[in-house]
């Protein structure tokens, strides 16, 4: 009996150790694919003119918003930390000068 119960205890560990790769690969952990590199801002590398971030441009400041108002973070769009900082601020002025919504989603919203 007490045979069987180690025998089942070591099958358990072995199966936990078992995380799907090769023995002989050498690497452990996650692996990532190659497209997840770092995205290149758009103001710097010249696609776009950082002179429309203005808050007098709401239609191009709401692509950097999600449908529920909230800021696209930085991660996502891929800009600086400088233009991100700068469309952050353009972004609340245009909320506070009601050019943009803090929310689109609510009982009072046009959706």
């Amino acid at each position: 009996m007490a045979k069987e119960m180690s025998e089942k205890k070591e099958s358990r560990y072995n199966d936990d150790m078992d995380d799907g790769m090769d023995e002989g690969s050498g690497r452990r952990g996650r692996r990532f694919s190659s497209s997840n590199r770092k995205k290149a801002c758009r103001f710097t590398s010249g696609e776009e003119d950082a002179a429309n971030i203005s808050y007098k441009n709401p239609k191009f400041l709401s692509s950097f918003m999600t449908e529920h108002g909230k800021i696209v973070p930085r991660r996502v769009t891929g800009n600086c930390a400088q233009i991100q900082r700068k469309l952050t601020t353009e972004i609340k002025r245009a909320r506070n000068l009601a050019l943009l919504g803090f929310t689109s989603i609510g009982p009072n919203s046009n959706y």
